[in-house]
């Protein structure tokens, strides 16, 4: 199966596969549709996040209003939000911060996501409700939607072949490692982790989840855990296994 196919048969599936409710809308009536990754170089670097972003919105004096689908997982196109000039932070985040200190460029990944579709928090159906619609908070059910898209992330591997996976967030490490999430977080040290998949042996990178590392407040400690040991340790191994690679 090439790329295109691929896509196809994603868009056209992956929702009913996962048992994801067809109907489900955001605020303006426009679906909730299958977010695709268009940024697949092949033989590199494979990023996998949690679920795609949506397009956040300041509506009536509301702030992070979700009104659209990104166009891609760890979109970084800028819009008008209503209020400023914006672009995704989980975006933003993987060039700036990850990308920049692994010294990989973003042309030379393929950007995924484990769940293709947004998922709406209790948060998101406060600020519906004040707007006038009714939504069914359905973040609670990731993990369910993440174990039943694992035969479509291990589709990807086998397209993309990357020599290393950089696995973002202790749900997408658990789900695809096998292992419990206290488990997960003992593995985002930034050393690499061989695990076959599908016919052979892969390398994976555990990191903090998209959000975290941008969150500077005094109780969070993984902004510098990343910098200072988690980055440095990932950057060596992406440089010694590109090397292996042949890059």
């Amino acid at each position: 199966m090439n790329i295109h196919q691929y896509h196809k048969k994603c868009f056209k599936e992956y929702q009913e596969s996962i048992r994801f409710p067809g109907d489900t809308t955001y605020l303006y009536g426009n679906p909730v549709q299958t977010v695709m990754p268009l940024q697949t170089a092949i033989g590199k670097v494979m990023v996998i996040g949690p679920h795609p972003a949506a397009r956040l919105y300041f509506l009536d004096n509301i702030p992070d209003v979700p009104l659209y689908d990104s166009n891609a997982p760890f979109a970084t196109d800028p819009y008008y939000d209503g209020s400023r000039v914006r672009n995704s932070l989980m975006g933003e985040e993987l060039v700036e911060v990850v990308l920049e200190t692994l010294g990989v460029k973003e042309e030379d990944c393929w950007l995924t996501s484990l769940v293709k579709v947004f998922l709406f928090d209790s948060d998101h159906v406060k600020k519906y409700r004040t707007l006038g619609k009714e939504i069914v908070e359905n973040k609670s059910k990731y993990m369910e939607f993440a174990n039943k898209s694992i035969p479509w992330i291990r589709q990807e591997i086998e397209m993309a072949n990357p020599y290393v996976v950089i696995l973002m967030g202790e749900e997408v490490i658990s789900s695809l490692l096998l292992v419990s999430d206290e488990e997960a977080r003992q593995f985002m040290t930034g050393k690499a982790i061989e695990k076959k998949i599908i016919w052979k042996n892969t390398n994976f990178i555990c990191l903090p989840r998209p959000g975290l590392l941008l969150d500077r407040s005094a109780r969070n400690p993984w902004p510098r855990k990343f910098a200072v040991k988690i980055g440095p340790v990932a950057a060596t191994e992406v440089q010694r296994l590109r090397s292996e690679a042949g890059l």
